[in-house]
């Protein structure tokens, strides 16, 4: 079944769609237009993807129209409940962060928000990071960092339940029957130790960035509330964000069958950078069958949690935080890039070694 529809991707289409891929991995790091207006980018792109896929028909538009709801519903009450009661909220952080210095204070947060990331959503994991940094006195490049070391976390994190993102939930599905039998644990069981050690080191970077804060950490809580108008823009932006990203996904399927379905585990952690661009949970939909060797899933399931935050669009997190923070396309990627090749340099030497 998977061969048939390999061999009725036209050439044509890999090739249009390659050209999507090569805009839409420029266009947001060299155009100051783009980098303002990416949500619109993304759209018009995903849209020119499922239109050159032939994807388009009544379910899907209402499946686009549907798939963001859920996230956006978050980002609006997780930004009510900050915003009418964020003097309680932080009164707790103040008590926390008043007992260390910054560089541990930030630590610790991030491994909490890592590693708890699996059961609370990555959106909520990632608001709360941005409402804290939002109340502290930090300079703008270590709040980047910070941000950027944090979803990587998150983004790791999440993959150990099937209850934070839809990976997760993807893959104990397809796995569900014989031979992997995979339970609501199946994850936490077969990546802890892979992922935990990741997450740490993460969460020492973060705070290595927060080390020139000084030896008390200087917070303050907001007078003035953000309008509702504000907060209405924002959920309205993250929207379109998460639709745009569907459509990506949905419009990219073909290209990413036609070239990564039958690697190897090594050449396929390398090919799930692709991840950058394309949902990771429509990856795993297309990579994983139940007779995956165990090997060769681990090398899937790195690789994709791996890359997905070298770029703002390449994973929900980023995009919560960085339209929370204002963190522009080339700002994320100068810090995001280095830091995921960093990660994919050393798990993969990992893995060849462990493995």
């Amino acid at each position: 079944m998977e061969t048939a529809l390999l061999s009725t991707t036209p050439l044509w289409v890999n090739i249009l769609l390659g050209i999507i891929v090569i805009n839409l991995l420029v266009w947001p790091l060299t155009s100051r237009w783009v980098e303002s207006h990416l949500e619109l980018f993304l759209l018009g792109v995903g849209a020119a993807a499922v239109t050159v896929s032939n994807g388009w028909s009544v379910d899907f538009i209402y499946q686009t129209l549907r798939y963001p709801v859920n996230v956006a519903f978050i980002v609006l009450v997780v930004s009510l409940i900050f915003n009418n009661y964020s003097r309680y909220i932080f009164r707790v952080l103040f008590a926390f962060f008043k007992q260390l210095e910054p560089r541990y204070s930030f630590a610790i947060l991030i491994f909490l928000l890592g590693m708890s990331s699996s059961f609370v959503s990555v959106t909520v994991s990632a608001l709360v990071l941005a409402e804290v940094l939002k109340v502290v006195n930090l300079e703008h490049d270590a709040t980047v960092r910070i941000t950027v070391f944090a979803c990587y976390a998150i983004g790791l994190g999440a993959v150990l339940t099937p209850l934070a993102e839809p990976m997760g939930l993807v893959i104990q599905s397809a796995l569900a029957q014989p031979p992997y039998r995979a339970d609501f644990f199946f994850l936490l069981r077969n990546f802890f130790w892979w992922i935990a050690p990741a997450v740490v080191l993460l969460a020492v970077a973060a705070g290595y960035a927060a080390r020139n804060a000084g030896s008390t950490l200087q917070m303050h809580i907001r007078e003035d509330k953000e309008t509702y108008a504000s907060m209405m823009r924002r959920t309205w932006h993250i929207y379109m964000f998460v639709a745009a990203l569907n459509l990506i996904s949905t419009g990219l399927r073909p290209l990413a069958q036609s070239t990564i379905t039958h690697l190897g585990g090594k050449v396929l952690f390398l090919a799930n950078a692709v991840s950058v661009i394309i949902d990771n949970a429509t990856l795993a939909a297309i990579e994983i069958v139940p007779t995956i060797s165990h090997q060769d899933l681990i090398y899937m399931v790195i690789g994709l949690v791996a890359f997905g935050s070298m770029l703002v669009q390449g994973n929900l997190p980023n995009i919560v935080a960085a339209e929370k923070l204002g963190i522009k396309s080339r700002e994320w990627a100068r810090i995001a890039v280095p830091t995921g090749l960093v990660l994919m340099l050393g798990y993969f030497l990992m893995l060849t070694i462990l493995l």
